[in-house]
């Protein structure tokens, strides 16, 4: 809708009239509806009446009004809270279908009198943007502009938590049907990564345990939590023992499940070296489960002398990826891969550590060199003395740019070496993601239902993460995670009281923001409206 001024001639003379037009889109054409005219221009100008009409017109202009108020020092700021965030996990809340899911959890269960729905998403968006207590996040939803979470009290926090849990695997069925519908994606290639939590407390004793910390807290009961990843990073689902479990006790159970939940017809798994034992490969073998894992180069052997000392010509993939097949006693199948860009890096870095121990050498600095592993892999030492150790340089070199593969598939080399990247990729993804999502501090040291509910509401904010970052990626914007949040949050809600009346403010979209809402589809609100 806009002003236009309409010329017409009559009698040999020319006459301008003021008229309000609105464009409107019809059989894909646009055509022009005249809403008012308001008159001869020269005639409203001697009259007066367009300036009464522009100042009448103006009272009713939000923005006009505020910025007067402030003109003339009588605007008074209500509130100045966070939106960005909201706007943007809220669509992809209601887009994953998680808002109609959960409301439908709700009107099953009358003891949840409150709103449900909005207490899992509001514990949810904690995780992304201030991880802490529920205490903590009781107080933190009075921060962010979602009127619903006004109704939200600190015991909704912890009655939340065992309803979830007990629809965990309902959820976890409809966001991979969800996924299985848009992106049209079966499930050949998992991506088994796992994680330990630990507890502040001993009520748990039972059913958390001691176990090897990936947290280096051993004295402190934990949890293993594993999250099985499609190869686009998505999660299918998560799971969680005992802490002292094993990786070989969890994988084969949790694939088998897997197949059953969602009738899976073939399981291609994919892990690091990290969960590579001799143990795994033989459960995998026993299970039937073709596999693909990273191997220890420089611990094992057969792969330091057999493999990486077999000759043999490299085949080009990509720029960054070349693969030579090496087979072992006919039945061992390896995948050595070769990243020219790394190998340069790993040069230059032996390059700069080498002139360190220089450095230290002429400075008599050689128990410092000892101590130091890194140090201590280039160095021939002897009886109170140590120097450079070129066979052992020579020997690193062999290394450069190079990891090793085992695989019981029937892929070719290039695709090996192509599902074992995604994961390098997914790896340094969740990395980024799980520095973010905090799953502790767990202060649910009662119930096991409320800490594996609070385990589970982590899983829905990665799931949330990785879903924006998809619709980033897809939209071609690669915007680091911590930008993502800081560009988010600087979108504020600012009520502020003129003359009595309430208006809502939105500041502007600093940064990358634009981008983020138009990836997800987001119409920003207006940037001041009243407060209804």
């Amino acid at each position: 809708m806009f002003v236009r001024i309409k010329t017409i001639h009559s009698a040999g003379r020319s006459y301008r009239y003021l008229q309000i037009v609105e464009n409107s889109r019809e059989g894909g054409r646009i055509r022009q509806r005249i809403i008012g005219n308001l008159g001869r221009l020269d005639e409203l100008v001697q009259s007066g009446s367009l300036e009464r009409i522009i100042t009448q017109m103006v009272e009713h202009c939000p923005g006009v009004r505020i910025l007067k108020a402030q003109a003339e020092g009588s605007l008074e700021v209500l509130s100045d809270l966070v939106w960005g965030p909201v706007l943007v996990f809220d669509r992809l809340w209601e887009e994953l279908g998680l808002k109609k899911l959960l409301r439908e959890v709700a009107a099953k269960n009358r003891r949840l009198d409150y709103d449900f729905e909005r207490m899992i998403f509001a514990q949810t968006l904690q995780r992304l943007l201030e991880p802490g207590s529920d205490l903590r996040g009781s107080k933190w939803i009075r921060t962010v502009h979602e009127p619903a979470f006004a109704s939200l009290r600190l015991p909704h926090f912890y009655r939340s938590m065992g309803p979830l849990w007990r629809k965990k695997e309902e959820i976890e069925r409809a966001l991979y049907a969800r996924d299985l519908d848009l992106f049209n994606q079966e499930l050949d290639v998992v991506f088994f990564d796992t994680t330990s939590t630990y507890f502040e407390g001993t009520k748990l004793a039972g059913w958390a345990k001691l176990g090897k910390s990936k947290d280096h807290r051993p004295d402190h009961l934990q949890l293993v939590i594993g999250v099985v990843m499609r190869r686009d990073g998505m999660p299918v689902c998560c799971e969680i023992w005992p802490g002292n479990t094993a990786d070989v006790t969890t994988m084969v159970p949790v694939i088998e499940a897997l197949k059953k939940r969602f009738r899976i017809k073939k399981v291609i798994v994919v892990c690091d070296r990290g969960m590579v034992s001799k143990k795994n490969l033989e459960a995998f073998e026993k299970a039937k489960y073709p596999y693909i894992v990273g191997m220890k180069m420089r611990g094992l052997v057969e792969v330091r002398d057999e493999v990486l000392g077999r000759a043999g010509r490299y085949h080009e993939v990509s720029d960054n990826l070349h693969v030579k097949e090496v087979l072992v006693e006919g039945d061992r199948r390896y995948i050595v891969c070769f990243n020219p860009d790394e190998a340069k890096k790993d040069r230059l870095d032996r390059e700069a550590t080498l002139e360190k121990i220089r450095e230290k050498l002429s400075s008599g600095g050689v128990k410092r060199l000892i101590g130091n592993r890194g140090y201590r892999r280039y160095l021939k030492v002897g009886k109170g003395s140590a120097s450079i150790d070129p066979e052992r340089v020579k020997e690193e070199e062999r290394y450069d740019g190079k990891y090793v593969l085992r695989t019981t598939t029937d892929m070719s080399a290039a695709e090996v070496g192509r599902a074992y990247r995604e994961l390098t990729w997914i790896e340094r993804l969740w990395r980024e993601l799980k520095d973010v999502v905090e799953v502790r501090p767990i202060y649910h040291w009662k119930k096991r239902a409320n800490v594996k509910g609070h385990i589970f509401v982590c899983y829905l904010a990665l799931y949330l993460a990785a879903f924006l970052r998809k619709k980033l990626t897809s939209a071609g914007f690669e915007i680091p995670w911590d930008e993502v949040i800081r560009d988010l949050s600087s979108v504020r809600a600012i009520t502020v009281n003129v003359a009595g009346e309430a208006y809502l403010m939105r500041s502007p979209l600093g940064g990358k923001a634009g981008k983020i809402f138009a990836a997800v589809g987001v119409k920003p609100p207006a940037l001041a409206q009243p407060v209804t």
